[in-house]
């Protein structure tokens, strides 16, 4: 505020000066020139401060002007002898031009050189300290590309299942962990009928290196039980006092310049555009992947007018490698589909997918052999059709009775009129056309065919719950048949995980603070043509991320 009150003060003395003139006609127009470019400077000074707004400096200039022009006018009649206001004591044929005093001009001078030393100064500390000048053991540069990300939920679930449930409902997945029903002991029945109050943690952790332009290596750990890959939950209980955390994704990801094609090989998140109709969130792939997007180019008037967008994306995943046979278990897949944005900013996506399962089904051993105990998947939850593969020796080992081949038809359209509200529409198809027409149960009995599902669902409110009042309300309905998908790969909440469940899904969100949001969800669902099974299932969540 000092300097600002010093600058007005100096062009105040500059504009209030008369031109008392010179020893002749060049010299006055060499002072008048220096008197101008003093005037232009202090007013520049000022207007960087703040002081002066554009216009003012305008008319300031003007006025400054026209009053050089006055002074010339009275500088010329005292030179000729006109003017009756001359100051006392002035030699014949001499005009003296009073301006800015020296030590003034110095003073301004060397206050503007020290403001612009400070200036200078700050910027060069602030780059500095950014870029670690002369920082003993500074970072290498590989380190500044790491980029740490997680996210933590505590979750507080109620279970509550329907009065007529079946009490007598295998669990197979504990009878082949065990090698038996007798063996799984009190496990090997699901719990069907005692309502279930508990608390969760979800913790997840991950490491992004950005090694060139298109390489992305990214690994992330998070708790949940090993082996199980639909969930990532930890139950909270005093007596377990540590928790499990395990490698959830490990993987280098290329993408091309203009983004046409990607290429991820490793522990990968979905690369399907889908629902939780046949991926739960929490899966993620082993293996190779692409996708590519042909209309791409690196034309930014290309970029800018495309609004139908289309792409192909291939994969292979590894689902269960057998040391004694070649008959891995494989997952080949391909999806085409595309993204078209209309004019008034509505999004639109559509994918249609097919999911092919390798050596996916069981079979059953000779008696007393092992041979194919390999059929058996490492990893189920709940509906599929099953057979014993091991009846003849009095074990119990279960595998699936059928293959696998999904098609799958999803779409998405999200309507921006309300924006910032949005409505978004998401749809999902699935037809299990792998399924055995001519299967047979243990007594002969054809099994129906229950290879069908689908899924509704419409939220309202923000596209992502981001910050501060943002909100978010979504309601599902999810109509998924025994045979139709794989139960390992379900949803793990939609009654408890499984297929032959039918029901609704509803979801609401609300933002606390920025990225930290609270999320109250219901999920009610029964058989659709099994044993009695029903369950209300209610979830209270605090997440956040960083």
């Amino acid at each position: 505020m000092k300097d600002i009150k010093k600058l007005s003060v100096a062009l105040a003395l500059v504009l209030s000066q008369p031109l008392y003139a010179v020893e002749n006609s060049t010299q006055l127009s060499q002072e008048l020139h220096q008197l101008k470019s003093q005037t232009s400077e202090l007013i520049k000074l000022l207007i960087q401060e703040g002081v002066l707004s554009s216009d003012k400096a305008t008319a300031l200039m003007a006025k400054a002007e026209e009053n050089a022009r006055n002074s010339y006018q009275t500088s010329t009649d005292v030179v000729a002898g006109n003017s009756k206001d001359m100051p006392p004591q002035v030699e014949p044929g001499v005009v003296r031009v009073p301006y800015i005093p020296q030590y003034i001009r110095d003073q301004i001078r060397d206050e503007v050189r020290m403001g612009l030393k400070e200036d200078v100064t700050r910027d060069v500390l602030s780059e500095a300290k950014t870029k670690q000048w002369g920082v003993p053991g500074a970072w290498p540069d590989w380190i500044k590309t790491i980029k740490p990300y997680g996210d933590i939920r505590f979750r507080m679930q109620s279970d509550a299942f329907e009065d007529d449930n079946a009490s007598d409902i295998l669990n197979i997945a504990a009878i082949n962990d065990a090698g038996g029903q007798v063996q799984a002991g009190d496990d090997v029945f699901l719990n069907t009928t005692e309502d279930r109050e508990r608390t969760r943690l979800r913790f997840r952790f991950g490491l992004k290196a950005k090694i060139t332009e298109s390489i992305l290596v990214d690994a992330r750990f998070t708790t949940g039980k090993e082996g199980d890959p639909v969930s990532r939950n930890q139950t909270l209980e005093q007596y377990k006092s540590s928790s499990s955390f395990n490698l959830d994704r490990a993987y280098v990801k290329y993408t091309s310049q203009i983004k046409d094609v990607e290429l991820t090989a490793g522990r990968m998140p979905n690369p399907w555009f889908s629902t939780d109709l046949i991926w739960d969130s929490d899966v993620n792939f082993d293996g190779l992947a692409g996708t590519y997007r042909w209309l791409r180019t690196d034309n930014i008037y290309d970029e800018e007018e495309r609004a139908f967008d289309p792409f192909i994306t291939l994969g292979a995943f590894s689902l269960q490698e057998s040391e004694f046979s070649t008959d891995d278990k494989w997952l080949l897949a391909g999806q085409v589909g595309f993204d078209y944005l209309f004019d008034n900013q509505d999004k639109l996506k559509v994918g249609l997918a097919y999911y092919d399962y390798q050596n996916i089904e069981g079979k059953i051993n000779d008696p007393f052999s092992t041979e194919f105990d390999y059929t058996a998947p490492e990893f189920l939850q709940f509906g599929n059709t099953l057979i014993d593969i091991d009846s003849e020796d009095g074990e119990e080992l279960y595998a699936l009775a059928t293959d696998f081949d999904q098609v799958a038809l999803t779409a998405s359209y999200d309507i921006t009129r309300f924006v910032p509200t949005h409505i978004i529409v998401d749809a999902e198809y699935v037809k299990n056309v792998g399924f055995d027409k001519d299967l047979r149960d243990s007594n002969g009995n054809k099994v129906s065919d229950k290879s069908d599902g689908y899924k509704l669902k419409v939220t309202v409110g923000w596209p992502k719950v981001r910050k501060r009042h943002d909100w978010q309300a979504s309601l599902a309905y999810k109509y998924l048949e025994r045979d139709a998908v794989l139960d390992a790969f379900t949803d793990s909440d939609f009654r408890l995980g499984g297929t032959d469940a039918k029901g609704y899904i509803l979801t609401g969100k609300y933002g606390l603070a920025r990225n930290t949001w609270l999320q109250l969800r219901m999920l009610v669902a029964d058989e659709i043509d099994g044993k009695p099974y029903g369950a209300r299932t209610l979830q209270v969540d605090l997440n956040t991320k960083f």
